[in-house]
């Protein structure tokens, strides 16, 4: 019996070998289409209509410092031991952790932190609550947090749905791009090529009104854009040359190009209704400006790779 079965393995196993010899010698592994993943929420074809600047107030112009205290600051707080901050953990440069010591980091981070340092009187006593920019108003709106640092513009809309700081930072909108793509700027592109962006930024408004022909994209955290540009999907990136050098510095084959559409002011936003925090963190804001903290933070995150000065901030008060 055990010969038996020795032969008939022997048998099959040569049936096996014949069979491979005889199939076609050209035979080549089955095509499989295999789908693009994209980032949930993309929207391919946006409502969009070209953005003037809106003139209904003075977007710059915040609260003046006055005489609130720290204490009266804290006071506002939903914690008073605790300041919760709304930030990117996913923005080279500018907010993200760093995988080295897994902690956060970028020039919006140094930014929050001394706020903290100013309102708390300890850095530590702080509570990071990383979120998209889709989520940034709601995050207020919802009480979820207390003020939000995350290369968010002030605009006269947004104006009507939270408090703004004055301006802690002056950026503009540019192009990202490979570094093989001939993509010289936004008003060149032609309409059979993409431009990602993210849906709650403000962006879209200025693609179309640059340039009214090209396909913008939307998604709801713009660092997505990165990935749909690396997969091909889109021909550019369209946001803040911020966020932009970021990811250049990121991906090496990519680059900014093309003039600034836009400017952008960054703010950072508290409830509304919370002008006591506002003019605490504005009094915070210039002290940092005047002692060289924020020239430091500046030449430590975004000198080189945006290859430039610092553009001058305005600090504007409505009273």
């Amino acid at each position: 019996m055990i010969r038996f079965a020795r032969t008939a393995v022997a048998a099959a196993a040569a049936c096996l070998v014949m069979t491979a010899c005889t199939g076609p010698a050209n035979m080549e592994p089955p095509q499989v289409d295999v789908p693009t993943p994209l980032p949930e929420g993309i929207e391919f074809a946006p409502e969009a209509s070209p953005s003037d600047p809106d003139t209904s107030c003075d977007p710059l112009a915040s609260y003046s410092p006055g005489s609130v205290t720290a204490e009266q600051a804290r006071a506002t707080l939903d914690n008073p031991d605790q300041i919760s901050i709304g930030i990117s953990q996913s923005t080279n440069l500018m907010g993200y952790r760093d995988p080295e010591t897994n902690t956060l980091a970028g020039f919006d981070i140094d930014i929050a932190t001394a706020m903290v340092q100013a309102i708390m009187g300890d850095a530590t006593k702080v509570r990071w609550v990383p979120m998209t920019s889709g989520e940034r108003e709601p995050a207020l709106a919802e009480d979820r947090v207390d003020m939000v640092v995350r290369t968010m513009s002030i605009t006269c809309e947004r104006w009507q749905n939270v408090e703004f700081s004055t301006e802690y930072y002056h950026a503009g909108q540019r192009l990202l791009v490979s570094r093989d793509s001939e993509i010289a700027g936004l008003a060149e592109m032609t309409s059979d090529q993409l431009v990602c962006t993210g849906a709650s930024s403000t962006s879209v408004g200025n693609i179309v009104k640059v340039n009214p022909e090209v396909q913008p994209v939307t998604v709801p955290d713009f660092n997505d854009c990165l990935v749909l540009l690396q997969q091909g999907t889109v021909d550019a990136v369209a946001i803040d040359d911020t966020i932009l050098a970021g990811m250049a510095v990121q991906d090496p084959t990519l680059e900014v190009v093309g003039e600034a559409f836009s400017v952008e002011s960054y703010g950072i936003a508290f409830q509304k209704g919370n002008t006591d925090l506002a003019r605490f963190v504005n009094g915070a804001l210039a002290a940092m400006i005047a002692d060289g903290r924020w020239q430091a933070a500046y030449d430590e995150w975004l000198a080189e790779p945006l290859a430039m000065d610092a553009a001058p901030l305005t600090t504007k008060y409505r009273d």
